[in-house]
């Protein structure tokens, strides 16, 4: 790793970049200097590698068994820093730490170092409270239930994404390799090809003539769709809002965004984290932004009187709104929560599979008839070529 390091000597102030494997080896390497500030230093290629959710949820088992062996909270998260192989999350754990030394309490030294607001908050409940160790138990059940539902997301996305790419690969394949040599052996016999191989030969030159251009189209098309997706928000609200409306995939995008934002009101609320910071953290896990829209005016809501079960209607159907209104005190509202938590999660499961078998089908369907197409429109002029040779 790298540091920042600025250090007085012989009476001037300097600032360099020094290299270790940890910032205790780099104070031990830098005695007889007189040491002002040491800052973790990242290259370009570290800030930008994601932090996965397998590389957080075994630190964060690691930092449960630390508290469990009573482990000083510097020592934890000096291991933590040497444990990790991730750089991202070693450089964050290196700057918890140099905030944690520098008088800063546990949450506010997670925060600093870029760590989400649910984590950050939950540490602190936990330190006021002296119930550290099973606040971070809560933080990892967070972490599996997150890590879970985006595995059930990549699934539904990979499948017809893989399928997709093989249709391309087999069409190019075909049309870049095979026809070249098909045309060259029908182009001296003076007969009519099928419908079949005449349209594979239109869309070779089709391929040949516009390829690039389309596809170079397609991505300036796709680079501005993106920047204005991102950076428009009436145009990602209008998207995300039909992205809802798709059946099978709108039913698992929902589904996906309501166990997100449950799986932190629930644990935020239930541990008395006032009402707007359980909002705002739960607001953030959202992606849709429809979603988003409809629950930032819930806090406005029960700030005008209305009670929150009957605000956070918005974010449920039927069952979720009967349920939620049903409740008479604090306990039957959580316990609706964790029920709604655990259904909607049950749902995602559900649906999810459902999304996969319906595409399933389609895809095999689809590819089937690419490659019917292809081998019709190569084989069938060669079963044809010896009539062909006999008529002339």
């Amino acid at each position: 790793m790298r540091f920042l390091v600025k250090y007085k000597s012989q009476g001037k102030i300097y600032t360099k970049v020094f290299k270790a494997h940890s910032q205790a080896e780099l104070e031990r390497n830098l005695k007889g200097i007189i040491v002002l500030e040491i800052t973790p230093k990242s290259n370009l290629l570290e800030l930008q590698r994601k932090i996965g959710a397998k590389d957080l949820l075994s630190a964060f088992y690691e930092f449960k068994l630390g508290l469990k062996a009573r482990l000083p909270l510097q020592t934890l998260l000096e291991n933590l820093q040497n444990h990790c192989k991730n750089k991202t999350l070693k450089i964050r754990f290196q700057k918890a730490l140099l905030a944690l030394n520098s008088g800063k309490n546990l949450a506010q030294s997670f925060k600093e170092a870029g760590f989400s607001d649910f984590i950050c908050a939950m540490l602190l409940i936990g330190q006021k409270a002296n119930l550290l160790l099973e606040v971070v138990e809560l933080v990892i059940l967070r972490l599996k239930n997150d890590q879970k539902n985006q595995k059930i997301l990549t699934k539904v996305m990979l499948y017809p994404s893989v399928v997709f790419c093989v249709m391309v690969c087999v069409f190019l394949g075909v049309t870049l390799f095979v026809l070249p040599q098909f045309e060259v052996l029908f182009s001296g016999v003076d007969a009519e090809l099928p419908f079949v191989s005449r349209s594979l030969l239109f869309m070779r030159g089709l391929v040949l003539d516009f390829g690039l251009l389309t596809s170079g189209v397609f991505v300036l098309l796709s680079v501005i769709f993106f920047w204005a997706y991102k950076n428009m928000e009436s145009l990602r609200w209008r998207v995300d809002f039909l992205l809802l409306k798709i059946p099978f995939l709108g039913w698992v995008l929902k589904d996906f965004e309501r166990v997100q934002f449950l799986l932190s009101f629930f644990w935020l609320y239930r541990s008395k984290v006032p009402l707007q910071e359980v909002l705002e953290i739960s607001i953030k896990a959202l992606h849709n932004a429809y979603l988003k829209h409809k629950a930032s005016g819930i806090f406005s809501k029960v700030s005008q009187g209305v009670e929150i079960k009957d605000a956070l209607g918005v974010m449920f159907d039927g069952f979720g709104v009967q349920l939620l209104s049903a409740t008479h005190n604090e306990a039957g509202f959580l316990e609706s929560l964790e029920v709604l938590l655990e259904l909607y999660q049950e749902e995602l499961q559900t649906h999810s599979e459902a999304l996969l078998g319906a595409i399933e089908p389609v895809m095999i369907l689809v590819l089937g008839v690419l490659v019917l197409w292809l081998a019709l429109g190569i084989f069938l002029p060669l079963w044809e070529l010896p009539l062909q040779m006999q008529s002339l």
